[in-house]
């Protein structure tokens, strides 16, 4: 029985730290696992028919063209106060003008070159981009600023 006693052993004591540890490599094995199998699964793809209804954007029109309107005087001011050149107000105006269309109609006309915008039903547009890029473009500086900022005004009184 002396013998017997001798290959007993009571329970090691061992500081909760080694659980902890083991318990968080534990965790990190099963994360890791877990962000394996999310990464590599198939996603869902989007189509029209999955794609969640939004109500329509409803925008005040009367505001947007007093404010555009008001953009096209400042830049034809600035031309008059010698500011910028004719090429340079021909230019600003375009883009007011391209602007109002995307932020009245959502039409990217602001990021559209001049035959993408003819090929669109914005004819009226189309036509008025297209006077101002001789204008906008040309180093002899012989375009009418007052009667492209008149055209700009019509536009937007218009739509």
């Amino acid at each position: 029985m002396s013998e017997d006693k001798m290959l007993y052993y009571g329970p090691i004591n061992y500081s909760p730290i080694w659980a902890m540890i083991g318990l968080l490599l534990l965790g990190i094995a099963i994360g890791t696992i877990i962000a394996i199998i999310y990464a590599t699964r198939k996603k869902e793809i989007k189509t029209i028919s999955t794609l969640k209804v939004t109500a329509p954007k409803v925008v005040n029109m009367n505001v947007l063209r007093d404010k555009y309107l008001k953009m096209i005087n400042e830049a034809e001011e600035r031309f008059k106060r010698r500011q910028i050149k004719a090429s340079q107000c021909h230019q600003q105006l375009s883009l007011i003008v391209r602007l109002f269309f995307y932020e009245g109609m959502g039409f990217h006309a602001d990021v559209m070159t001049l035959s993408d915008i003819k090929k669109s039903n914005y004819k009226k547009l189309a036509e008025l981009v297209d006077g101002y890029y001789p204008d906008e473009f040309d180093t002899l500086e012989k375009g009418s600023v007052a009667d492209a900022a008149e055209k700009a005004r019509q536009i937007v009184r218009e739509q």
